[in-house]
């Protein structure tokens, strides 16, 4: 079954790799443990994986429910917001050597202990924020969110314009 939902994610994401197997594999573990309620996840890293979870679970950037905090890790931060449960899956070290459909196949099939290191979330999932009011850039005349922008004397400038 998970080959299946790995095959479809792969027509979503453009292209079948390893990284999208992990993805697809932890959404899938993410699922299993914390049930099938709409899930939250906070990657700690951008890349193919987010397409895996974001195809799995819907969650993506545009509804809130994924989000990256990038710390340079393989890990995913898991929330189920009905019960307040969590997971947090660490990437263990990979098998070398393998081929990389055979890889793609390990991540997929392996028992989850030999893939990830699961405990609880470690980071808390931002809370969506209220849309900030905008200004106009004094500087280059462009539309910014008065949380984005800078106050440099009497003037608001983007963060373009500031430096």
């Amino acid at each position: 079954m998970i080959q299946h939902v790995y095959k479809q994610a792969g027509a979503f994401h453009g292209h079948f790799c390893p990284g999208l197997a992990i993805g697809v594999r932890a959404a899938w573990e993410a699922r299993e443990h914390l049930g099938r309620q709409e899930l939250q996840c906070l990657a700690e890293s951008p890349a193919c994986w987010l397409d895996g979870i974001q195809f799995l679970l819907g969650a993506t950037v545009g509804n809130g429910r994924l989000k990256v905090d990038d710390r340079g890790k393989a890990a995913f931060n898991f929330y189920a917001p009905d019960s307040g449960d969590s997971l947090r899956l660490y990437l263990k070290e990979l098998p070398q050597g393998l081929s990389k459909e055979a890889l793609i196949d390990f991540i997929l099939t392996a028992p989850a202990a030999e893939i990830f290191q699961k405990g609880p979330a470690s980071l808390r999932f931002p809370a969506r924020g209220e849309r900030s009011p905008e200004a106009v850039c004094c500087r280059c005349g462009e539309r910014v969110r008065l949380d984005h922008a800078r106050k440099i004397g009497e003037e608001i400038v983007c963060r373009d314009c500031a430096v």
